[in-house]
């Protein structure tokens, strides 16, 4: 309790002080040193010429005085030019999506899609229609404020977006807070019924935002689900996540029985569910596409690492990773790889997997091990997809185990995913940092949000209905 004490007390000196330009260069290096012996791919989206000449014009900011505020502000050009939605930045002891102003926090609700918002919830006393567009937040358009937060936010691979709306979704409060104001009291106009009004609010803290989250959320369900419709004709495959607790739920077992009863019950159309699904552990997806490959795959190319020895910093890695790395990571060419992972060998279909027609549903939330199986899917023209560009980038991720280094002076927590997984037989026509696009797009209204209306999940049933509906695509393949 006395170490936690010390913790904490040690975080709230470091938000409160000012730090001085040397403090702020230690931190930096600090940075600048992980980037490079750590992250197994910075310059994949942004070229080293570029990202040099952001370090140069970053450092060069650090000559005076900052709050720790003013120097995560200031550093997070750097995390955004990665593109890598896994990288985390942190102060220590903070909420990760309110860092800043817990006790200020802008008091509603949005849905976000693009350069508009609507409200979907009060978390204060005041309230605003459901369904009201919001048009002005303190004296400014909407759209200027959603364009200012977009480019400070970094849950995106690549150059997809839709994980940064679905951020915004969930915590604009804090985003609103961190970049662009916290004040007692905060002044709104929005749009109902062809009305114009404005309204002034007091501030929320974040204890009133989880209060509201917790007495809003779904009821629980199991994360892995099976549900037969259309006369046993049709399946509907929840998962929730790539990862399990054996006490509430096996997953194998499940895909064991699951895809068992399919085979049995002679079922012809798949749905799965992938939405809002923000990955777990790699072999779980390897394991699922098993039951649904239709013959032998390579699912990933690779998995890079960036160096095999210690660093020359302080920070933590698995302990289980550090003792067994000189097994399992390789020299090959110019670069490292890790070369133990189930995924890497050729895989074969299990004994009852899927033969028939697989639709997939995705959003920007599908992320990580879940845009890995989507990209592996999607790559061997196995499924329809429906719903939203996902949040994680086809080509692969930065992700599996962390290094993670608290930076000295500033108590920023700075997390970097150490392996680079590389999605095997990719499409020839694939765009650098695109995501799995969807072949219907489809995008839920305000209405819809408030009504829990799925229209996703409708298209993709009334898809199966329509025989002329392609079971496949054709695509090039390296």
């Amino acid at each position: 309790m006395l170490l936690i004490l010390v913790f904490l007390v040690q975080c709230s000196v470091a938000m409160a002080q000012t730090l001085t330009p040397e403090q702020l260069r230690t931190d930096f290096i600090r940075f600048q040193t992980a980037l490079n012996e750590a992250h197994p791919a910075p310059y994949q989206y942004t070229p080293k010429a570029t990202f040099d000449s952001l370090f140069t014009a970053t450092e060069a900011l650090l000559n005076r005085p900052m709050t720790q505020q003013a120097f995560y502000k200031t550093m997070l050009p750097l995390l955004v030019a990665l593109k890598d939605g896994h990288v985390k930045w942190i102060p220590a002891g903070q909420d990760e999506h309110y860092p800043f102003h817990t006790g200020k926090l802008f008091p509603l609700k949005l849905y976000v899609v693009e350069n508009r918002a609507w409200v979907v919830g009060n978390y204060g006393a005041e309230t605003i229609p459901n369904g009201a567009e919001l048009t002005r937040i303190n004296g400014k358009d909407v759209a200027d404020i959603i364009q200012e937060l977009l480019p400070n936010m970094t849950f995106a691979d690549g150059h997809t977006v839709n994980g940064k709306y679905e951020d915004l979704n969930q915590f604009f409060a804090g985003y609103y807070a961190t970049f662009i104001a916290a004040p007692d009291v905060h002044e709104v106009q929005y749009r109902a019924e062809n009305e114009v009004k404005t309204i002034s609010f007091s501030s929320v803290t974040l204890a009133r935002i989880k209060a509201y989250n917790e007495k809003h959320k779904p009821a629980k369900q199991r994360p892995f689900r099976l549900a037969l419709i259309d006369k046993g004709t049709t399946a509907v495959m929840t998962i929730e996540r790539f990862w399990d607790d054996k006490k509430e739920q096996d997953y194998r077992a499940f895909l064991k029985e699951s895809f068992r009863e399919l085979k049995e019950k002679q079922v012809q159309n798949l749905v799965l569910d992938l939405r809002n699904n923000e990955g777990g552990d790699e072999k779980y997806g390897v394991t699922l596409y098993q039951y649904l490959a239709k013959k032998p795959f390579r699912y990933y190319d690779h998995i890079r690492v960036r160096q095999k020895k210690s660093y020359s910093f302080s920070a933590w890695t698995p302990a289980i990773y550090r003792k067994f790395k000189w097994l399992v990571v390789r020299k090959r060419g110019d670069g490292y790889f890790f070369t133990k992972q189930p995924g890497l060998k050729i895989q074969k279909p299990k004994r009852d997997a899927f033969q028939g027609k697989l639709l997939v549903l995705v959003n920007g939330l599908s992320f990580s091990v879940t845009s890995e199986l989507a990209a592996r899917m999607h790559a061997d023209q196995r499924a329809v997809f429906v719903g939203q560009e996902t949040g994680g980038g086809y080509a692969g991720d930065n992700s599996g185990i962390f290094t993670v280094t608290q930076l000295p002076n500033s108590k920023i927590d700075l997390g970097i995913g150490m392996f680079g997984f590389r999605m095997a037989n990719l499409p020839n026509n694939l765009k650098p940092g695109q995501g799995i696009i969807p072949d219907h797009t489809v995008v839920p209204t305000v209405d819809d949000v408030l009504t829990d209306n799925d229209r996703a999940m409708k298209q993709a049933l009334e898809l199966l209905q329509n025989t002329s509906a392609p079971a496949t695509r054709i695509i090039s393949t390296h």
